[in-house]
């Protein structure tokens, strides 16, 4: 287990790296000045409006993990809007998504579900967030005049939609019964059996055709506003970006929050979003101007209102992060000496 743990942080740490030095190297090619033009004559009124609709997007992932934590024991609504303020708080502090595993503790001991209920719980929220990010792709794939390199993808996102579709209905049909009872349980495979068993006994506990409707209706409001808050604040900073440039943008730099490099991904976002601008014609000078305003506006009031809701576990993450820092630093002085 610790030389697993020990390869992981060496995989992110060389992924970091290396999206460190990309952003170097890219930043060097950008003309600053422009970036600063787009950022100075952005509309404050418009920035706002973005920030809340992003504020949106988090409660309505908030609530679509509320409706799948209800059935486990953690019916508080102000609980679950808490631990994902936190959780995604923690994601713009540190790397690899580290703000999901944080939500699920502090519903854990918060309430009195399981921690395999509410890990169950989170595994149907993202994969309905997931589903929301299929459905946005296969509709501006159809309607929307996209790049060839995104439009190209129409017939795998059908096909992901479909397979998850499968999986959804299998669930459904699936008469949950109670799992083995730990204590009859012996050897290391026979508990991963027993922990596999249970999780997919909450996980058929908790589907029925309301909940997941309710969290289909959530899921569209979730990528609604996140695509109301890409293009305001693209037309807040006058920004000549369509629509259908909006969406690819959001949907090529959402590609990068699978695996979080750097912290928020900063460096990764704005690349992913002035690369997309200039491949429809479009200065990426200001798209970087563009990039910088969107995490801003994305980033700043969730952090704060993350570390206001939640502040045990944001600044317990930022304490991890210094220890981390200083750790490395002690490491390297050892190495010099």
């Amino acid at each position: 287990m610790a030389g697993r743990l020990s390869n992981n942080r060496w995989l992110h740490g060389a992924l970091t790296l290396g999206m460190v030095a990309l952003v170097v190297y890219y930043a060097r090619t950008v003309h600053w000045d422009a970036s600063w033009r787009a950022i100075r004559s952005a509309s404050p009124w418009l920035l706002f409006l973005a920030a809340l609709a992003n504020l949106a997007t988090l409660a309505a992932k908030a609530v679509v993990w509320w409706i799948f934590l209800r059935p486990v024991g953690a019916p508080s609504l102000g609980l679950a809007m808490r631990a994902t303020a936190a959780g995604a708080g923690i994601n713009n502090l540190l790397i690899a998504n580290s703000g999901e595993a944080a939500r699920a503790v502090l519903v854990t001991r918060s309430s009195a579900a399981s921690g395999t209920g509410v890990v169950a719980a989170l595994a149907l929220e993202r994969l309905f967030d997931f589903i929301g990010y299929v459905l946005v792709l296969i509709g501006a794939a159809f309607l929307l005049p996209l790049p060839e390199s995104i439009a190209r993808w129409r017939p795998e996102a059908v096909a992901v939609l479909g397979a998850i579709v499968v999986v959804l209905i299998a669930l459904l049909a699936h008469a949950p019964h109670p799992p083995p009872a730990d204590q009859a349980i012996t050897g290391t495979v026979a508990r991963m059996r027993a922990g596999f068993e249970r999780f997919m006994e909450r996980l058929a506990h908790i589907v029925t055709l309301r909940r997941m409707g309710a969290a289909l209706v959530l899921t569209v409001v979730n990528w609604g506003t996140q695509i109301a808050s890409y293009h305001l604040t693209a037309v807040a900073a006058h920004f000549p970006i369509s629509i259908g440039g909006s969406i690819t943008a959001m949907l090529l730099v959402n590609v990068g929050f699978l695996a979080r490099a750097t912290p928020g991904n900063v460096g990764f976002f704005q690349f992913a979003y002035a690369a997309t601008a200039q491949a429809m014609g479009l200065s990426k000078d200001a798209a970087v101007g563009v990039a910088l305003l969107l995490q801003l506006v994305q980033n700043g009031p969730v952090t704060v209102l993350g570390a206001a809701l939640a502040p045990d576990l944001v600044l317990s993450a930022r304490k991890r992060k210094a220890a981390g820092a200083g750790a490395r630093a002690d490491g390297a002085e050892g190495s010099a000496t």
